[in-house]
């Protein structure tokens, strides 16, 4: 017999942290284990409500690091995400990898659009469970980023 049978949709919207960057590469040891410290090479960019979350997707797009306009060309490399059940991500048992999106190499301007990445996720997570993501090469270029933003709603 089925447990639930009752259709759970999310109450409140949830967009994940503001202001996710990411510009360095986390080391090769901890690319794969989400171990690396919170800063320019990891970021968090979801944190579940206290029912939990559902995140529809992930959107990445090329940004500036520091307000500064960004310019130049970016490496290609791959971002990486991994959930978190709620305790410190620098402990590989907190992470769990989840995904990774491709982003091509681009020569960044300021007069044209830029493209965006997206990642599919149509995941439910768990109370205080979070989503980090970081880069497995340095975006490069002079200011350069990639803005992370994880698009769901808390139940």
């Amino acid at each position: 017999m089925t447990a639930n049978v009752t259709p759970i949709f999310p109450l409140t919207p949830n967009v994940g942290a503001l202001n996710a960057i990411v510009s360095t590469a986390m080391t090769s040891s901890k690319a794969f284990d989400g171990t690396e410290a919170t800063g320019t090479a990891m970021a968090l960019c979801f944190t579940a409500g206290s029912n939990g979350a559902r995140v529809d997707f992930l959107r990445v797009k090329h940004a500036s690091t520091n307000g500064a306009a960004p310019s130049g060309t970016t490496n290609a490399t791959v971002l990486h995400l991994f959930m978190n059940n709620g305790s410190a991500n620098t402990t590989a048992g907190n992470n769990q990898f989840i995904g990774a999106v491709a982003v091509a190499a681009k020569a960044i301007t300021t007069t044209a659009e830029m493209p965006e990445y997206r990642l599919p996720l149509d995941i439910s997570i768990p109370a205080g469970y979070r989503l980090y993501a970081g880069l497995t090469t340095a975006i490069g270029g002079t200011n350069c980023a990639l803005a992370i933003s994880a698009q769901g709603g808390d139940y």
